[in-house]
């Protein structure tokens, strides 16, 4: 009898302290979730009159962009740019260690931009600008002074590519071209407006 009711007694107080245990860990949990629920999401880091450079495998410029305010969004891994300023060095370097510039440009060609707004991926690879495009440099194939208008344009920088789909406005050595859609290829040489070209060429 004894033995049962020794054995009685310490079923009990197992089971007081497997309810006790089972009721802290459910007010443990139901805190946590709670905790988890109200913590805000990261916002990633923001500041005004900041500047970003992008390098190439051997540390020389690809560009390097000014901006009066940046904001990095952490779900997209995106960086956004206000009031942006560019300056682009294509033809630096080859896409690999020890490849040569598909065209021997020169190393100190720049390209300078401007946009209302802008984007740069976490790799720094794509840059999107977008709002009062302004682009001043050397005319692919031909090096003469060149200007560029439009309201959005993409540039990729190891590919030295540029392209946009909007309405494009060039100007180089007096002449005129307006079309939509642009497509210029840097490393090749290549410039290209895509469609409905019109052309107004002064006299020399």
């Amino acid at each position: 009898m004894k033995n049962w009711r020794r054995v009685a007694g310490y079923v009990a107080t197992i089971a007081v302290i497997a309810v006790a245990y089972y009721l802290g860990s459910m007010g443990r949990g139901s805190n946590d979730d709670g905790a988890t629920a109200a913590a805000p999401p990261d916002p990633g880091y923001a500041a005004r009159d900041a500047e970003v450079i992008e390098t190439g495998y051997d540390g020389r410029e690809r560009y390097r962009l000014n901006a009066q305010v940046i904001r990095q969004r952490i779900d997209s891994s995106v960086i956004d740019l206000e009031q942006l300023s560019m300056d682009y060095h294509p033809g630096a370097q080859g896409e690999v260690p020890g490849e040569q510039p598909a065209r021997g440009a020169d190393p100190k060609e720049v390209w300078h931009l401007r946009s209302d707004r802008g984007q740069v991926r976490a790799n720094g690879d794509d840059v999107q600008l977008d709002g009062n495009v302004q682009v001043t440099g050397p005319a692919p194939g031909t090096g003469a002074p060149l200007t560029l208008a439009t309201e959005t344009l993409r540039i990729n920088t190891p590919t030295e590519f540029i392209e946009t789909q909007a309405p494009v406005k060039l100007g180089w050595s007096g002449h005129t071209l307006t079309g939509n859609g642009l497509k210029a290829d840097l490393k090749a040489g290549t410039l290209r407006l895509e469609s409905n070209v019109h052309g107004e060429f002064s006299r020399r």
